[in-house]
């Protein structure tokens, strides 16, 4: 495993230890700072960083596939505005990586293949990341002695992807050498949910290419999820404590809550949570969406305009209060993935039994999770408008299912592009450069340009440019 270290020329600022009795986020001392950093002091402070990766590409994703929308106007990103996401790349090559690479060396050293397990599940979900933001990313070919490599294809990440997850099963079921405990900030040791986490993305990063060969990606995905999380308690999440503030809370909505405004949610989910879109009401709605003080209608924004909200993305929403954690992948999500693979595998018309029931478990598991009571969730799920039946489903069903089930997990531009939009109304004043067509890419960082300038312009496409990923 090559170093990937070539753009670290700052450390981490912030580092995380773990007295013994307490398994949350400490900031107190910076361990990582010193040259011998144990994996028992790397590992946390390699999640924390994984997390702030997510938040940072979930801010500009999810306005993309218009969750998130500007409250400050018609020049935010949601009009298709071209973003570096600029944090989102250092908090993935500055600090994630580099890190993780670290403790798969030394877990070689050490003969300690739980740390090494972790560390390529970590590894793989990043360049996920990477790779759905900015399609070509660096990772083979860089060391940190090379400060302007060839990036990687983004088939060859996919492979690089799968290889990683592979490797990570089969360390984590050798059983010998140090193990985790309260040091990881994620699962607190379990090695049994960090193989689950392994397979889940297995399926999720195969069912990627489903656009590509829908029935291998279908029959990959479902081999996977056989095997992928089993409820809501094995999500992939990261649960921040008083002393580090979940960034959705200190963020967005505490700074929405004095005035300094930044996103809010759009009409485009709010419609489909208060029944406009759908004819039914979603019990999540008042669980996830916030409301201004003295407004009792739910209006989300209408991406590009910056006006017509009612809503807020405040503190007391589920996604977004001070006990909120941050979540990356969900049991929810795979079973999305599975109703769509099995949809998939009857041609897309209609579904089996068990794939009907991965739909149905979808919706519910993410109910269960976000604090919505049985009886609601049972009605809803009768509803005739929801409850269409094995033979009458279809994937843009599943899909809008799956977009309320993802709400602020950034992954979901990703079946948002494969589905084309879906029907979603173009933004306000879009951005002119696209020529009427949707965005499909982040721009590389400034950063990047200035230091490895070559390479970035011969990876770097407009931004309406499909990637490899979603092309047939």
């Amino acid at each position: 495993m090559k170093n990937i270290r070539y753009i670290f020329q700052i450390l981490p600022l912030l580092g995380l230890l773990l007295t013994a009795c307490d398994k949350f986020l400490d900031v107190n001392t910076d361990g990582t700072l010193k040259g011998d950093a144990t994996m028992q002091e790397l590992l946390p402070t390699a999640q924390f960083y994984t997390a702030e990766a997510s938040f940072q590409q979930a801010y500009v994703a999810c306005q993309y596939a218009q969750q998130l929308g500007s409250a400050l106007g018609a020049n935010g990103i949601d009009t298709y505005a071209e973003t570096d996401n600029t944090l989102g790349w250092s908090n993935l090559y500055l600090y994630a990586l580099p890190q993780l690479n670290t403790i798969i060396k030394k877990g070689q050293e050490e003969v300690s293949p739980a740390y090494m397990g972790i560390a390529k599940v970590l590894t793989a979900y990043n360049l996920g990341l990477a790779t759905v933001n900015w399609e070509n990313v660096p990772y083979s070919k860089a060391d940190q002695n090379n400060f302007s490599p060839a990036y990687d294809t983004q088939e060859q990440v996919y492979a690089t992807i799968l290889k990683l997850l592979d490797e990570a099963v089969t360390e984590l079921a050798a059983g010998t050498g140090a193990k985790p405990g309260q040091d990881d900030l994620i699962y607190q040791g379990d090695l049994s949910k960090w193989t689950r986490l392994a397979y889940s993305l297995r399926a999720r990063y195969l069912w990627h290419g489903s656009l590509r060969n829908p029935q291998q990606a279908a029959e990959g995905a479902l081999a996977a999820l056989e095997k992928g999380m089993k409820g809501n308690e094995d999500d992939f999440q990261l649960q921040y404590n008083s002393k580090n503030l979940s960034p959705w809370y200190s963020k967005v909505a505490i700074p929405n809550t004095t005035g300094n405004l930044s996103v809010t949610f759009t009409n485009t989910i709010v419609d489909l949570f208060n029944g406009a879109t759908q004819g039914v009401a979603d019990p999540r709605l008042s669980k996830v969406i916030g409301i201004k003080s003295n407004q009792t209608v739910y209006s989300g924004v209408i991406p590009g305009s910056g006006s017509g909200s009612t809503v807020d993305l405040n503190n007391k929403a589920w996604h977004s209060n001070i006990n909120s954690p941050l979540t990356m992948m969900t049991y929810s999500e795979l079973k999305g993935i599975e109703a769509e693979a099995r949809l998939a595998q009857h041609g897309g018309a209609g579904t089996s039994a068990a794939g009907y029931a991965a739909y149905q478990e979808m919706m519910s598991a993410n109910m269960k999770k976000v604090g919505v009571e049985g009886a609601e969730i049972d009605k809803f799920l009768k509803d005739t408008r929801i409850n269409v039946g094995a033979s009458k489903l279809t994937a843009k069903q599943i899909v809008t299912e799956k977009f309320k089930s993802m709400l602020l997990i950034g992954d979901i531009w990703t079946d948002i592009r494969k589905y084309d939009y879906l029907d979603f109304p173009m933004p306000a004043n879009p951005n002119p450069d696209l020529q009427g067509k949707r965005i499909q890419r982040m721009k590389y960082p400034d950063s990047e340009i200035t230091r490895n300038s070559k390479t970035v312009l011969a990876n770097q496409k407009d931004p309406e440019v499909a990637m490899w990923l979603i092309t047939k």
